[in-house]
């Protein structure tokens, strides 16, 4: 196991119930750890069952550490590192305001090259984006549109699965 810091992706299926992400946010705050980004939504139709994804930053041995504290919370079913060795996928979805004129609109679509950009809204002199990638997609793409006029930014904090056949049970 490695001492060094970086970035870990965990996932926690929960019972959907009032309380649940709260216990799991207090286990990481108790402790000091910060949580990067949170994402949670119910994964089947009867919404009894929810699945968090959290990215957080340490050791393994933290990281470790916090997996086993997770399955410790009643309303958890199961906890995983996603990072660890199996490999995952991440996705990120935010959306960008720009305020500016046709042009220079059109450069920031130029500048973003490949990163996956729609406009989703657009009236008078504002433009909105949608921008879908990784978070280091999201964070380049970001970082490139403050030069073109950029006024706000609403993340939704990365959805992550494993890659291949491994499943999260």
């Amino acid at each position: 196991m490695s001492d060094i810091i970086k970035k870990h992706v965990i996932a926690v299926l929960i019972d959907n119930e009032f309380g649940a992400l709260a216990r799991v946010v207090e286990l990481f705050s108790a402790r000091g750890y910060n949580i990067e980004t949170l994402c949670v939504a119910p994964i089947a139709s009867d919404k009894k069952i929810s699945r968090i994804t959290i990215t957080t930053y340490g050791t393994d041995k933290t990281i470790e550490l916090i997996c086993k504290l997770l399955q410790r919370i009643v309303p958890v079913h199961t906890s995983a590192e996603l990072t660890s060795s199996y490999g995952y996928i991440e996705r990120e979805l935010a959306l960008v305001q720009i305020v500016g004129d046709n042009k220079l609109v059109d450069n920031a679509k130029k500048a973003l090259g490949n990163i996956r950009c729609e406009l989703v809204d657009q009236e008078e002199d504002s433009w909105v984006f949608e921008i879908i990638g990784n978070s280091n997609e999201i964070e380049n793409a970001i970082k490139t549109l403050e030069n073109y006029g950029l006024a706000t930014v609403s993340r939704t904090g990365i959805a992550a699965g494993f890659r291949g056949k491994k499943r999260l049970y």
